[in-house]
């Protein structure tokens, strides 16, 4: 055997299971369509089936119930040119069932071979989806009362371009199983099957009972559905070619100012309560970075009620594409209520004294890193709860200048309604007022 290394043999299942027929008739399936194995690789999870991956002499992962379809579609978006192959029990295709329906209606070319032997043999003969009506299992012993899936049915209705169903005794299911394999799509082969241990006994089930259902059901066998369509792997990267013109600013803006910020990241954290506009400042900021070429991104946290408790906004800037949004450790903090600072505390922990920390005065705080204070009971600085983080903004900038304030001025200047664009502009001043009051001045 090319692919099945037959000195690792006899399979473990038990005596009787048709499991090993199948197997035996895969491995027949990819010597008939040449499959290289070091290009191939065979996914699996939890059952009986899974402990096949350790037979073959392939690339193989093994992972969680129901998740294998998952593993092999990230493998063959990985490498569209692998050979890529699911074995699973009826089990795993109802415990993943969202996504066995998924990567059908992609149609990314991964193989699912779907060992039914109608419960779950691994696990102490439970019922799955496709134990029959009044089935016996060890979950329905006076019989199943629910009424199965027909797997294929699921395949077809989910858009799979390749469906079949066969039985472990058929002789042409290698034959099936070679056009599955050379199928330049997704594919889903239900083979019937007999399980020994449980299904069998509890039902009186053999081999002639299967054949009665198959033909009491109306069940079809061969190939039900063998259509043409762009694989999902190869389509992606047709949309998307991997040689692509980069983009020197963000799209959709333009570098009207130069930052300071030449390398590495520059990451602030700013926090307050529900209705002080934090994430719309945060916007705000982010744009200024823009609007000086750099790439910026924003990740807000707030609770569900929304209009009560903490509002944060986690801005990071650098000159290069962010591939990874997350702050460990901020270069500022910027804090303006009580409600911010009990989401940040641990944050601000971190801080050193090259950080710097811009606050309200009424925010009680200890900390190594630099501070800046904001008196918002200064009638003369016109901040008010909804603005008083724009001003922070804007100190931050005067004091580190990572960017022109200008940049931010633009942003603010270019707000469409004039009583936000003026509440904004008052902070802004007072960020300078700030500022000059402080001895920083903007170079």
């Amino acid at each position: 055997m090319k692919y099945v290394n037959p000195d690792r043999k006899p399979y473990p299942f038990c005596p009787g299971c048709t499991h090993g027929t199948i197997l035996d008739a895969i491995n027949d399936a990819l010597d008939k369509v040449g499959a290289d194995p070091k290009r191939t690789v065979l996914v699996s999870d939890i059952g009986c089936v899974g402990l096949a991956d350790k037979y073959f002499d392939v690339h193989t992962f093994h992972g969680l119930h129901g998740r294998s379809f998952t593993y092999a579609c990230g493998v063959k978006l990985a490498n569209p040119e692998l050979q890529v192959f699911v074995v699973v029990g009826d089990g795993g295709c109802g415990i993943g069932g969202h996504h066995l329906i998924n990567a059908a209606r992609r149609n990314i070319g991964i193989k699912v071979v779907c060992f039914n032997n109608f419960n779950f043999g691994m696990t102490g003969g439970e019922h799955s989806v496709t134990t029959p009506n009044l089935g016996k299992t060890h979950t329905t012993p006076e019989g199943n009362i629910e009424r199965p899936f027909d797997l294929c049915s699921l395949a077809l209705a989910s858009n799979a371009t390749f469906v079949a169903r066969k039985t472990a005794f058929d002789k042409d299911l290698s034959d099936i199983l070679a056009e599955a394999f050379k199928h330049d799509g997704f594919a889903f082969i239900d083979v019937l099957e007999l399980c020994t241990a449980y299904f069998m006994p509890l039902n009186e089930f053999k081999k002639s009972s299967l054949e009665k259902m198959i033909e009491s059901s109306g069940l079809k066998l061969g190939i039900l559905k063998d259509e043409k369509l762009t694989e999902y792997s190869k389509g992606l990267r047709t949309a998307w070619p991997a040689e692509r013109a980069p983009s020197k600013i963000p799209k959709g803006t333009g570098a009207k100012f130069k930052p300071n910020l030449k390398e590495g990241y520059y990451s602030v954290v700013l926090a307050g309560s529900a209705g002080m506009k934090i994430v719309s400042a945060a916007t705000n900021f982010a744009r200024a970075g823009l609007n000086c070429g750099l790439y910026a991104t924003q990740q807000d946290d707030y609770p569900v009620t929304v209009q009560t408790g903490h509002s944060v906004s986690e801005i990071k800037f650098s000159p290069h594409p962010i591939h990874y949004a997350g702050i460990e450790e901020p270069n500022a903090v910027l804090l303006v209520s009580g409600d911010g600072l009990r989401v940040v505390k641990k944050t601000l922990d971190k801080l050193t004294d090259k950080d710097i920390v811009i606050k309200t005065k009424d925010v009680p705080l200890e900390t190594k890193a630099k501070v800046y204070e904001i008196d918002t009971a200064d009638r003369t600085l016109g901040l008010s709860k909804s603005n008083v983080m724009a001003a922070a903004i804007g100190l931050l900038l005067f004091v580190t200048e990572i960017m022109p304030p200008a940049s931010y001025k633009a942003v603010i200047e270019a707000i469409p309604k004039e009583k936000i664009r003026d509440e904004n502009m008052r902070a802004y001043e007072a960020a300078e007022k700030i500022a000059v009051a402080t001895s920083v001045r903007e170079k």
